[in-house]
């Protein structure tokens, strides 16, 4: 699927022969991106769900450029969708003559998705910004027919271009004079893209057939760099395993008293039917804003990212559980041996190469099928999936947008099939108007805000609680230590010397330290204190923006808040990942 979005002038600044120049040229455009989409099904078939391209054109239907555009679309083969600064009776008003609301009527007719936004007549600047955000919040590209001047207010094609090309999307600028070539406006990937915050000068190329292939490669082909399709291959190939045979984690939690004893610890419910449980909630508040099929699409995607994260959590966790434990046991067993008779050490020794052989293999299993970075990636991009069922509905609001990217700007898989998902929801259908803002405010504050607070606040006293646990334990151990090594003093001083006793006080007063230093190395490697930190704060940010949506009237602000706290929940989640990525699962030093 592309997405194709259009701003530009109206008839008051198009004349019949400009108009027929932006006409042409609309129609040369449409013919090149069918061509350039259909060379890159070609190329990359494994990536796009269908056997043709699904192009759409995105359009306010003003009079001007942007019917203009909708009937070259519409020529082209290409789907129609429409949002609309106002209600349809109240922006018929705009157009002045019955052939004009005749011809805005027969494109609406041939919309597939119509959005009806909440603008006022005595707002009009701000409901035609509305309509551009929509637009923008939607499309892959975007098509302006430009002067190349500056706008004439907020919502105007200029500030609509800017926008553009600050979010890091491609502009296909139509000049109105023939004098003026089809330019193609990006920033391109990499650390440059999303930098122009301005549409004065911004970076060009000549628009041609090679120019824009690169340019759709770059917006929906995934990244080139053979360790992403790797790792994107791995996700797509994943399978819903519903046996997760490490539970040792679920026992470490059990034992520091967070959880019950995991009887079922490693029987999983069906993906789906783990995730619908706190879905159905969420879905009897939207009603039927949005087309079934999609929000299917979204969850189903969700419940396979955030099901495989858990997984491969509990597997990775679990082996620096098993990795600490038989470290710690390992150095008990080899000190046991002084108690023991000669004729049971070389049992004692083959328990011990066995446990550490068992530290081996588990480090390499944990290699092998990549655990800490499955674990990590598929937790990001469940993440990123999850907000998107709440910005979708607000119509104007952006896709969550901390990436995924490396430092040097380069896109992951993750970005890619995030913005995939997001492309693949589309535009929302229906009308907003101040009744539908103020339900989508509550279901903001009551299915998306309010239960990740709860989970936030449920975390960071249950990582807290590990912590604690695992601190008295060490903590107990260094202080037995302790009190063992003053006792044999006062022994050795007052009672008769026994090899045997002091045998017994050497293997303790090492094997104790042992086990203070594994759970030492579990909550380094853990970072429960850390996680219980980060969770702290991010329910505090959280609960401030939903306070800031209490009494919120706007559409804009809505969105505003909308996107604030999924940044407050991705920012955590980078935090988190930075933090993991240097806790790899290693044999204990």
């Amino acid at each position: 699927m592309l997405i194709m979005g259009i701003t530009g002038h109206r008839l008051n600044r198009l004349d019949p022969l400009s108009s027929a120049l932006v006409a042409s040229r609309l129609g040369e455009v449409m013919a090149a991106v069918a061509i350039a989409a259909s060379q890159l099904q070609a190329i990359g078939p494994d990536w796009f769900q269908t056997s043709s391209p699904d192009i759409r054109l995105v359009s306010a239907l003003a009079e001007g450029a942007d019917r203009l555009a909708a009937a070259a679309a519409l020529d082209a083969g290409f789907r129609l969708d429409v949002a609309t600064p106002f209600e349809r009776s109240v922006y018929e008003g705009d157009f002045p003559t019955d052939e004009s609301r005749t011809q805005f009527q027969a494109l609406l007719a041939s919309a597939g998705t119509i959005l009806e936004l909440p603008g006022t007549r005595a707002q009009e600047e701000t409901a035609y910004t509305l309509a551009g955000a929509a637009i923008l919040a939607v499309a892959d590209m975007l098509i302006a027919v430009w002067n190349g001047q500056g706008s004439g207010g907020r919502g105007g094609t200029g500030d609509t271009v800017a926008t553009a090309l600050a979010q890091g999307k491609p502009v296909i600028h139509i000049p109105i004079v023939p004098e003026q070539p089809i330019r193609i406006l990006w920033p391109g990937d990499g650390p440059a893209g999303g930098s122009w915050h301005s549409a004065i000068e911004p970076p060009s190329r000549p628009f041609d057939l090679e120019g824009l292939e690169q340019v759709l490669a770059g917006r929906l082909l995934p990244p080139a760099d053979p360790a992403e399709q790797r790792a994107l291959a791995t996700f797509l190939d994943e399978e819903e395993k519903l046996i997760v045979h490490r539970i040792e984690y679920p026992l470490l939690l059990w034992a520091t008293g967070v959880d019950k004893f995991p009887k079922n610890g490693w029987k999983k419910e069906p993906y789906r039917q783990s995730t619908r449980q706190w879905w159905t909630p969420f879905d009897a508040a939207i009603g039927d804003h949005i087309e079934p099929r999609p929000r299917d699409m979204l969850e189903g995607a969700y419940a396979f990212a955030d099901n495989l994260a858990s997984r491969f959590a509990q597997y990775f966790r679990s082996g620096h559980v098993i990795n600490f434990a038989f470290s710690a046991l390992a150095v008990a067993l080899a000190l046991s041996g002084l108690l023991l008779p000669p004729a049971f050490k070389i049992g004692l020794v083959g328990v011990e190469l066995l446990l550490i052989g068992m530290i081996v293999l588990n480090t390499r299993i944990g290699h092998r099928e990549a655990w800490h970075q499955r674990w990590l990636d598929y937790r990001q991009l469940a993440e990123r999936l999850r907000p998107m069922r709440s910005l979708k509905l607000l119509g104007i609001a952006q896709p969550p947008n901390v990436s995924a990217a490396s430092r040097t700007g380069s896109l992951r898989w993750i970005d890619w099939y995030a913005t995939a998902i997001w492309r693949q929801l589309g535009l929302p259908s229906g009308r907003i108007d101040q009744a539908r803002i103020a339900e989508l405010l509550a279901l903001l504050q009551d299915q998306e805000i309010g239960p990740e607070i709860r989970y936030h606040q449920k975390n960071a006293h249950r990582m807290q609680h590990v912590n604690h646990r695992l601190h008295q334990f060490g903590s107990l151990c260094f202080l037995t230590t302790v009190l063992l090594c003053v006792g044999f003093l006062f022994y050795a001083a007052l009672m008769e010397k026994s090899h045997t006793t002091a045998i017994i006080f050497s293997v303790l007063t090492a094997a104790l330290p042992a086990f203070g230093s594994a759970a030492y190395g579990l909550r380094v490697q853990g970072d429960f204190a850390g996680s219980a930190a980060r969770s702290a704060e991010t329910a505090k940010a959280l609960a401030e923006v939903r306070i800031q949506l209490d009494g919120c009237t706007s559409l804009t602000r809505a969105a505003a808040l909308g996107n604030a706290a999924a940044a407050v929940m991705l920012v955590d989640l980078a935090e988190w990942r930075l933090t993991y990525e240097q806790r790899r699962l290693e044999i204990p030093g």
